[in-house]
């Protein structure tokens, strides 16, 4: 049941100006002088009364307010932040004292650097920022204290922050709605999964649930869409989306986009179903990423993962007899097990046998670890009995014979039994929790891949995992490049006329490299045989970006755009496809300034250079 919210926008306004008067009120108690410059600055006159505001000067004074307000409390973070690592250590030198003594001595004879030397310490650069930043927080403190006096410019200050608060909330009620539809979908799976493991049919109790969850999820796309139609609020929400992305990225670079959380869905649903999920998909889909976030996320586990090679064996997947000390863990539960059995047949044996035994017991099989023969559980067999899912990554690489052994477990349920072969038939009951999920290639020449038999395919729901749309590509890579707060960390509106074309420059890559687009104009083709241009095994996934962006990003976007393409993604592709990649990008208007020599890439010639620049006729300029 929704709640009214306690403090209304009015209140949350008034209370945060009435802060900012009472910040006022204590910097005139402290009697900080001002320099005359930012007097002139706040628009305050020195004697007098002060001159009445004109609307523009007015939303001016709002305008700096703000930003003060901002400015203040970054400067807040990062005294603190400096501040706490800074504490207990050696208070060091300053740099103006350095200065000072270099430039105070004519004859360097005359001057003792080593006193010098040992009066720096390692903080001395946080030490400087951190007086600095005090400086700043002052003079910053002191503006905010001249605007906020000002009964027109507070008041105006007042209505933004009402009207913001009601933006920020009508925002926050889209994420909500869109939360709730997640958590009525998941709800819906879950009852299906229930009745499905119960081996029933849906109830008619069942059956009304089912129409409810319909009439929520569309009350709810209601509701969003009312919400999306004023324009604060849908770019309020748009620019809280993409800080969701950011938060993503730099927490686990996986980002959940609308067309990826519809697949996790459907793939959540078959997995509560006790139906194995196959990902197949071409190389960069993101098949694997897609499959631990279901793990992490939708089962809350780290799953067992198995590396899909011709080289894994059957011992690779169930495990394995080793000689030696046996893992902590498990002498533990040999140490438990060793106690039940002597308590069992030892009923009425005295506390003080008992704790002789338990002291005896535990020296020799958990502290001392003797050296034993024990198996070792495989990845499979430990998803079982520890209810985890389990990720069969790569599962067409692995040869034809070990992969269909998987067929009786695939087909298992939480309590049934397993028995495990390498361990002379050693049983084990299925936890509640155990899943499979597994990745595959698409059928393509590209791929030396063992084929899958019809049978062992149809105990598995298949999706193909496709790379994610345009759109979405570009608002992950907007998300990599905004602040904290949501602004755009960029130098002009060129660099993000840039990202676009690389993200256009990407989607066509992708399609070329998936067969999806036929390319008879590009570099190795063959338009008279109609052999089309290929790229052998170079894609522009969404990692490959993230890896031409973040370095652009971190170096403050010292250069353009394309040096990083060509040195994050068309250098460290394989050779056959370097020259081809150059013509595709020139496509997409990169590099048209570029000579053939600041390329270094082999067999690239001028004549080529120039007709995929457009600046020469020919077929390839085409």
């Amino acid at each position: 049941m929704g709640k009214t919210n306690r403090f209304s926008n009015e209140d949350v306004a008034w209370y945060l100006t009435e802060r900012l008067r009472r910040e006022k009120k204590t910097q005139q108690r402290i009697k900080r002088v001002r320099p005359k410059e930012q007097l002139a600055h706040s628009g305050s006159v020195a004697s007098g009364k002060p001159k009445r505001l004109n609307h523009l000067e007015i939303e001016q004074g709002v305008d700096r307010l703000i930003q003060a307000t901002l400015e203040k409390e970054d400067l807040l973070k990062q005294i603190i932040s400096d501040q706490a690592v800074a504490s207990g250590q050696k208070t060091s030198i300053t740099q103006e004292e350095i200065l000072d003594a270099l430039e105070g001595v004519d004859v360097m004879d005359d001057l003792d650097l080593r006193a010098l030397t040992h009066s720096i310490g390692s903080t001395q650069g946080l030490e400087g920022s951190m007086v600095r930043a005090r400086r700043r927080l002052a003079e910053v403190e002191s503006g905010i204290a001249d605007l906020i006096s000002r009964k027109n410019i507070a008041k105006a200050y007042e209505d933004h922050i009402t009207r913001k608060v009601s933006v920020i909330r009508s925002a926050r009620n889209v994420k909500s709605l869109q939360t709730l539809i997640e958590k009525c979908e998941l709800a819906h799976m879950e009852l299906l999964a229930r009745r499905n493991n119960e081996n029933v049919t849906l109830t008619k109790a069942d059956n009304e649930i089912e129409k409810k969850y319909a009439l929520i999820r569309q009350k709810a796309l209601g509701r969003i869409d009312d919400l999306m139609g004023h324009d604060e609020i849908y770019y309020e929400a748009k620019r809280r989306r993409l800080l969701e992305y950011r938060r993503q990225l730099l927490n686990s670079g996986f980002v959940e986009t609308p067309s990826i959380r519809e697949e996790v869905m459907k793939i959540v649903s078959h997995s509560q179903l006790g139906i194995p999920v196959l990902l197949r998909g071409h190389l960069g889909t993101g098949k694997t990423e897609i499959a631990l976030h279901v793990a992490r996320k939708y089962f809350g586990y780290e799953p067992e993962f198995i590396s899909g090679s011709e080289e894994a064996t059957k011992y690779d997947i169930y495990g394995r007899t080793q000689i030696g000390v046996r893992p902590e863990k498990d002498r533990i539960r040999e140490f438990e097990h060793h106690m039940r059995e002597y308590i069992k047949w030892n009923p009425d044996a005295p506390k003080g046998e008992l704790k002789e035994v338990e002291k005896q017991y535990y020296q020799a099989i958990v502290v001392k670890g003797l050296t034993t023969s024990f198996f070792h559980y495989g990845p499979l067999v430990r998803a079982m009995r520890e209810g985890k899912p389990v990720i069969i990554d790569e599962m067409d690489g692995i040869p034809h014979s070990i992969i269909m052994r998987l067929n009786h477990v695939l087909t298992r349920r939480a309590g049934d039994t397993v028995r495990v072969q390498e361990n002379g038939g050693d049983d084990i009951i299925v936890k509640k929790g155990f899943t499979v999920l597994a990745t595959g290639n698409i059928k393509s020449a590209r791929y030396k891949r063992e084929e899958l038999d019809a049978a062992f395919l149809s105990r598995w729901w298949s999706s193909d995992i496709n790379y994610p749309p345009r759109q979405e590509t570009y608002e992950i890579l907007v998300a990599s490049l905004l602040d904290k707060r949501g602004n755009l960390q960029i130098k002009n509106s060129d660099d993000l006329d840039d990202l676009k074309r690389l993200t256009e420059a990407a989607a066509e890559i992708q399609r070329i490299f998936a067969g999806e687009q036929v390319d008879y104009f590009g570099e190795g083709a063959d338009a008279a045989r109609e052999i089309p241009a290929s790229l052998k095994k170079s894609v522009l996934s969404l990692r490959h970006l993230w890896n031409i962006v973040r370095p652009w990003k971190a170096r403050n976007f010292d250069k353009p755009l394309e040096n990083y393409v060509l040195n994050e993604f068309i250098k460290p592709s394989v050779i056959e496809d370097q020259i081809y990649l150059v013509q595709l990008f020139c496509r997409f208007r990169f590099f048209k300034t570029w000579k053939v020599q600041e390329f270094g890439i082999p067999g690239l010639t001028e004549t080529k250079v120039l007709a995929f620049q457009g600046k020469q006729s020919g077929p390839t300029a085409q």
